[in-house]
């Protein structure tokens, strides 16, 4: 539990830094940067939040459903741009992708060169 409030706090700490100090991006993402930098600083322990993000990812499809439901309702309004449409949810998908494997294989050749030096 006191994992869950940890990741909802960083959340709303995020929602506030959006709210009243316009910082301009989505309060989610912010609460994620804040929670990330608060674990690599060792403010936060992973072990205190580890559980609970676990369970959060397990159960993320259902974080899906109301914005599957939204894009339905909107889907007459899609129906002139629809290849506009595929083609940045591709271009989009894509991306994230090819760049989440650089970046792990970057990192994981760094953790491996760590290991080597000791």
């Amino acid at each position: 539990m006191r994992g869950f409030c940890i990741i909802m706090g960083f959340d709303g700490l995020g929602w506030l830094l959006h709210r009243f100090a316009s910082v301009p991006l989505p309060s989610h993402v912010l609460g994620l940067l804040l929670l990330s930098a608060a674990l690599f600083m060792g403010i936060v322990k992973l072990e205190w939040v580890e559980q609970s993000a676990g369970f959060l990812n397990r159960h993320m499809m259902l974080f899906f459903v109301p914005l599957l439901a939204g894009a339905a309702a909107f889907g007459p309004g899609i129906g002139s741009s629809w290849l506009a449409a595929i083609m940045s949810l591709t271009a989009g998908t894509l991306t994230i992708v090819i760049l989440t494997g650089l970046t792990t294989k970057m990192l994981v050749r760094r953790k491996e060169r760590a290991g080597d030096e000791q």
